[in-house]
């Protein structure tokens, strides 16, 4: 019998930590989190592209 009301507690502390995760907590969250890597190599790479720029216009100047 108490193991019943054990894997009954188990059970639904289980479905609350899912229905937590996937209706309480956004969407949005996951969305924005999922996306933090990609938005973190597209800035590394604006940097370094912008940083050899630099470089070339230097060149450039230099070339002068």
């Amino acid at each position: 019998m108490s193991s019943g009301i054990i894997t009954i507690l188990a059970l639904a502390g289980f479905l609350s930590v899912v229905f937590w995760v996937y209706i309480v907590k956004s969407g949005k969250d996951f969305d924005e989190q999922a996306r933090q890597p990609l938005d973190d190599e597209l800035e590394e790479r604006q940097s370094m592209s912008g940083h050899s720029e630099m470089q070339d216009v230097n060149h450039r100047e230099s070339q002068r």
